[in-house]
């Protein structure tokens, strides 16, 4: 199974829920109470799949990153309330830059983990930031039950059955085009998966979810096959023609984006 989908501040609307079965919830204060989550999950369909992305003081002290403190902990309680409620897929974790490779760091993230409890079909995913490399957390997420999000346009895919993927337009990357959404499935699909998601962050989440999803249709990715990397045509060969298509994804799916806004707006005033 492999599902795309944006990041989001709200409950998805029905136009989303329609045409993606996936959303990374990123929540702002003040946070929803479980009664409030519970509903969201209810008004949802049944297999749609959600994960939650940690506040950052559930995951940040004063003292530092993984530092855990009195406020850390009331976050974290939230996060893992949230979870429950949401019945989410995963728990997404983001250490910021300063936490750096080091045994120190192992040590802060092992005592880390110990605070979350394993249940059945819930991943915690592990999103470092900075300077670590596959070779550094590869084998510590291993040792602690992490799973490794990465960027399939910037590093290889972690092993195992489950993938977490974030594509993220920042910097000097501010859009995707056809080929390089190509590509990243091609990262992803480099050997078999049980489930793969792929969380969004950019200005035009949903559309580019949309056309990830039709990319990995056309490609037959659906049922977690493994696919060959394609051969890459020459620098200069095909650019433009990418270029267009994505321009004119980007321009059939503005109505679709407007409508999704549109509902999802009727849905929080009911």
């Amino acid at each position: 199974m492999l599902l795309s989908g944006s990041i989001l501040d709200r409950a998805p609307g029905r136009t989303y829920t329609t045409t993606l079965g996936f959303a990374e919830l990123s929540l702002r204060a003040p946070l929803p109470r479980a009664a409030t989550l519970t509903a969201w999950r209810s008004a949802l369909p049944k297999d749609f799949a959600l994960a939650l992305r940690a506040p950052k003081n559930a995951v940040v002290s004063a003292k530092g990153p993984l530092r855990v403190d009195a406020a850390v902990e009331a976050s974290l309680a939230w996060v893992l309330e949230a979870a429950q409620a949401l019945e989410v897929r995963a728990v997404v974790f983001a250490t910021p830059a300063d936490l750096t490779p080091g045994g120190r760091s192992q040590d802060l993230l092992a005592s880390y983990v110990e605070r979350l409890p394993k249940v059945p079909n819930r991943h915690y995913v592990w999103a470092p930031r900075g300077v670590w490399e596959p070779e550094d957390t590869e084998p510590l997420c291993a040792k602690l039950g992490l799973s490794r999000a990465f960027d399939p346009l910037e590093t290889p895919r972690p092993a195992g059955p489950f993938v977490y993927a974030e594509l993220r337009a920042l910097g000097h990357r501010k859009s995707f085009s056809q080929s390089a959404l190509q590509d990243a499935l091609e990262v992803i699909a480099s050997e078999e998966y049980d489930e793969a998601f792929i969380s969004v962050d950019a200005e035009r989440g949903f559309d580019v979810a949309k056309r990830i999803m039709k990319i990995a249709a056309e490609l037959g990715l659906a049922d977690g096959s493994a696919i060959p990397s394609r051969e890459r045509s020459p620098d200069g060969e095909g650019g433009d023609d990418d270029e267009h298509e994505r321009e004119d994804d980007e321009d059939s799916d503005e109505d679709d984006e407007d409508d999704e806004d549109s509902e999802d707006e009727d849905d929080d005033e009911t």
